[in-house]
């Protein structure tokens, strides 16, 4: 199984067009109904030329993608991407992938890809990467990696003391409400559209047979959807989608470690801290970056996921 991997090894691609009727399921089942990916007048006033689809979406099938070559094998231990084009009505989105590396690490078998999402022109529209963790005889993830050291900033243009003094202090904790089985697998039956999902992430007879033995949740699911008091976009330090200079948003990317998974039942807490901002000069002038981290512990006290999170306002 590791052994016969190599490097160089092409990942089989996962295509799907999107439109509205991806959109709204996706808006769906994570509570994403933002203007600018429902409404022309919302998006034009944010700048662009018409309605376009959420990033995240695009993970949602990368995702899709690394547990259908994975299989029963293993499990995905890290995840990053980044943003540079916009999905737009009618686009054709295919999520591509390579073994860039493997190695045995710590007693686990650890297998790197780089990936990405192209569109009908050819366009790379999320570089990303990933490692994915086989399993032997039993399921197990590799360890956190140390915490974040927090970088003292000064004020610039767009960066004030105000975002400044959020540098490295928490938010209050939130918890999520109990995962539900059709939780799972209506994120699963999202991510797949139009095609079925697989049968692992919909059927608990097929799901016992997997590496976790009971229904998983994929590596991306948001346990927060519908939680009116997760709101990511109005943490203290974000800025909404304006018009005006430092005010005008874009989705800059995340990176993600994965640990326990996301079980039916579970019930999963938020940390939440800003650990870093800075600022660039980019071809939109000055650039400022917010990088928030979230921790995700369930009501066991294992630790399942780490997120960064990268917005840009300009």
């Amino acid at each position: 199984m590791f052994d016969d991997i190599v490097i160089g090894d092409v990942l089989p691609t996962f295509s799907r067009e999107t439109d509205f009727s991806s959109w709204n399921r996706y808006a769906a089942v994570n509570d994403e109904f933002i203007d600018v990916h429902m409404s022309k007048e919302a998006a034009r006033a944010a700048g662009q030329a018409d309605v376009f689809g959420m990033g995240n979406l695009r993970v949602a099938y990368a995702h899709a993608m690394l547990h259908d070559w994975l299989g029963n094998r293993g499990d995905i231990a890290q995840f990053a991407c980044q943003f540079r084009q916009l999905n737009f009505r009618g686009d054709v989105l295919s999520v591509h992938a390579s073994v860039t590396g493997k190695a045995r690490v710590d007693g686990h078998m650890l297998v790197d890809v780089a990936l990405g999402v192209t569109n009908q022109n050819g366009e790379e529209t999320m570089p990303g990467s990933a490692q994915l963790v086989l399993f032997g005889d039993h399921a197990a993830m590799p360890a956190a990696p140390p915490g974040p050291a927090i970088a003292t900033r000064e004020p610039g243009v767009h960066l004030d003391a105000d975002t400044i003094s959020w540098l490295g202090r928490p938010l209050e904790p939130l918890s999520s409400y109990p995962i539900d089985a059709n939780d799972i697998r209506r994120w699963a039956l999202t991510a797949y559209y139009p095609e079925p999902a697989p049968r692992d992430l919909t059927e608990i007879a097929d799901a016992t047979a997997g590496p976790w033995h009971e229904l998983v949740a994929l590596r991306d699911f948001n346990p927060f959807a519908w939680n009116q008091a997760f709101r990511p976009d109005i943490y203290p330090w974000m800025r909404g989608m304006g018009t005006e200079p430092g005010r005008r948003g874009l989705n800059g990317g995340q990176k993600s470690w994965y640990f326990a998974p996301m079980r039916v039942g579970d019930v999963i807490t938020n940390n939440v801290t800003l650990i870093d901002a800075f600022e660039k000069e980019g071809r939109m002038g000055t650039m400022l970056f917010l990088v928030d981290e979230s921790r995700w512990t369930n009501q066991r006290d294992e630790l399942v996921r780490i997120g960064q999170r990268t917005s840009i306002y300009y």
